[in-house]
């Protein structure tokens, strides 16, 4: 039914081959060790399309990788519209604990994104929305997946 409106759609330009994207959500996979096999069913539907909005986000150059050599983590980097960048630190135990009072899923990402860039919730939810969209790929993949 929507193949009727795919044309109104912006063309994507992607700076990153698929095969390409699928290697850097291979690392985030290695990274936090992640297995697809153990996801309850109820999940394996939302989780698809997080993956596939967080590869369509990283072929686009919004979000890349990096290793950080002091802690041997891998970060985050979120491009933004504005020429700005969003650095986020890799998830720990005690981030998941202070997402506990948020029951919202959205609210969830916006916490976490705030938490892990250290900027805080509020400069999150004042991103516009192409910008939100790949921070909300990004920390779906966390939520679901690590």
């Amino acid at each position: 039914m929507l193949d009727n409106w795919k044309g109104l759609a912006p063309e994507k330009n992607f700076k990153l081959s698929e095969e390409s994207g699928r290697e850097e959500i291979s690392r985030l996979f290695k990274f936090y060790e992640s297995d697809l096999t153990t996801l309850p069913p109820e999940v394996e539907g939302g989780a698809d399309q997080v993956l596939s909005r967080l590869l369509s986000a990283i072929r686009e150059g919004k979000i890349e990788l990096a290793d950080n050599d002091k802690t041997g983590d891998l970060e985050i980097i979120q491009h933004l519209k504005n020429g700005d960048a969003l650095k986020f630190r890799a998830l720990q135990g005690k981030d998941k604990t202070r997402l506990e009072n948020a029951a919202d899923p959205v609210r969830q990402m916006h916490l976490l994104a705030g938490i892990l860039c250290g900027l805080g919730e509020d400069v999150i939810t004042k991103l516009p929305i192409p910008d939100l969209r790949a921070t909300e790929a990004a920390m779906s993949f966390l939520l679901i997946m690590a």
